[in-house]
C-alpha cells in the first residue's frame, strides 16, 4: 500500500536524501526527493581529521618485529618529514555556496530552488522569502564540473550589497540540510497538523494563502491537501469544502493525460488518512471513512470515482 505523503515527509526529517555516484565519481539525480506534495547547508570537509592510532602505528607497534636491523628512529624521522604543514597563507573556503568547488548541496531541481528561495543577505533579510517560483528565476545556467565532477549551478540573488552569487550543488543529497522552508513545513505538519492542533495548523495556512495568488511555497504545498481535513476536524464543513472546491476548480477536468485534479484529490484523502494512522485508527476503520469522504468530496471536486479509481490502479505511487 503507498504510504500517506505526510508520513513520508515527516520520515525525512531533518533530511531524507540520498545519492548514488556512478563509476565516473558524478552522483545521480534523485527523483523521489522532487515531488513531496508534504513535500527538499554545511558541506563536510574532504580529508578526515589525522588519526595518530593508524597513521603512525607501523612507526611504534613492534619495535622488535619485522623491522628489526634497522633504525626505528631514522624512520620514524622520515616519516615525519613526509608530512607537511597546512598552508597557512592559503584563504578559508568561504560558506558553502560561495564557489563552484564550495557549492551549496541540495537535492534535486526543487531542493535547489527551495534552498535558493530561502537565500539570506548580509542584512538578515530573504529577497524571495521563501517563494519557489522566484528561486527558480533565479538560475543563471550551470558553470561546469566541479572538483567531485558534478555540474554546478549558478544562481544570483539581489541583495541591498548587490547581487550574490550562489553556486549549488543539485547532486549534494548526502549533505544537504533542510532549509528554512523545509524545517518550518515539516514543524507545521509534525507538531500541529499530525498531534491535532487543527487551530494553529489553519491558521498557519490561512496566512499563507493570503500573501498572493501567485506564490508558491513549501508551506503552502502542505497545505492545500491537509486543510480540508484539518478545518473538518474542527467542525468547519463548509470552510472545508469551499477550501476544497477552491484549488479543485484551479486544475482541468481530469484525464489520464492531464491527471493534476486526480492527483489534489488523491493527496487530499492521504493527508485524512495520515491522521487516522497516527492516531492509530485501524486500517479497516480507516478505509471505510476514506470511502466515505472519497464519495463526499468527488461531488465537491466533480470527480468521477470510478475514473479516478482506474487511474489510481494504474498509478499507485
Amino acid at each position: 500500500m503507498r504510504r500517506p505523503l505526510l508520513l513520508l515527509a515527516l520520515a525525512c526529517l531533518p533530511a531524507c536524501k540520498t545519492a548514488t555516484t556512478s563509476g565516473s565519481g558524478r552522483a545521480k539525480g534523485p527523483a523521489a526527493t522532487e515531488s513531496g506534495a508534504f513535500g527538499t547547508p554545511i558541506a563536510g570537509a574532504d580529508d578526515s581529521p589525522l588519526d595518530p592510532t593508524t597513521t603512525t602505528s607501523g612507526a611504534f607497534a613492534n619495535p622488535g618485529g619485522p623491522r628489526a636491523g634497522r633504525d626505528s628512529r631514522a624512520e620514524d624521522r622520515e616519516r615525519i618529514a613526509d608530512l607537511k604543514a597546512p598552508d597557512r597563507s592559503a584563504p578559508p573556503p568561504g560558506p558553502p555556496g560561495s564557489s563552484k568547488d564550495h557549492p551549496l548541496p541540495t537535492c534535486g531541481t526543487t531542493g535547489s530552488y527551495v534552498a535558493v528561495a530561502d537565500a539570506e543577505c548580509e542584512d538578515g533579510t530573504r529577497p524571495f522569502d521563501g517563494d519557489i517560483p522566484k528561486g527558480m528565476r533565479a538560475r543563471r545556467g550551470n558553470v561546469g564540473p566541479n572538483k567531485d565532477g558534478h555540474i554546478i549551478d549558478l544562481y544570483e540573488v539581489p541583495c541591498p550589497e548587490g547581487l550574490q552569487k550562489i553556486f549549488v550543488d543539485m547532486y549534494g543529497c548526502d549533505r544537504a540540510q533542510p532549509s528554512r522552508s523545509e524545517f518550518e513545513r515539516d514543524t507545521y505538519v509534525r507538531d500541529a497538523f499530525l498531534v491535532g492542533d487543527h487551530a494553529r495548523f489553519s491558521e498557519r495556512c490561512f496566512a499563507e494563502e493570503a500573501r498572493g495568488p501567485d506564490r508558491v511555497s513549501l508551506m503552502l504545498q502542505s497545505c492545500l491537501p491537509a486543510m480540508p481535513t484539518a478545518l473538518r476536524e474542527q467542525g468547519k464543513l463548509p470552510e472545508a469544502r469551499a477550501w476544497l472546491a477552491r484549488y479543485c476548480a484551479g486544475t482541468p477536468p481530469p484525464t489520464v493525460d492531464e491527471p493534476k485534479r486526480w492527483t489534489y484529490f488523491r493527496n487530499v484523502l492521504e493527508a485524512l488518512d495520515a491522521l487516522r494512522q497516527q492516531q492509530g485508527r485501524s486500517e479497516a476503520d480507516r478505509a471505510r471513512e476514506r470511502k466515505q469522504i472519497a464519495a463526499e468530496y468527488a461531488k465537491v471536486c466533480d470527480v468521477d470515482l470510478k475514473a479516478y479509481e482506474a487511474w489510481l490502479k494504474d498509478n499507485p505511487e
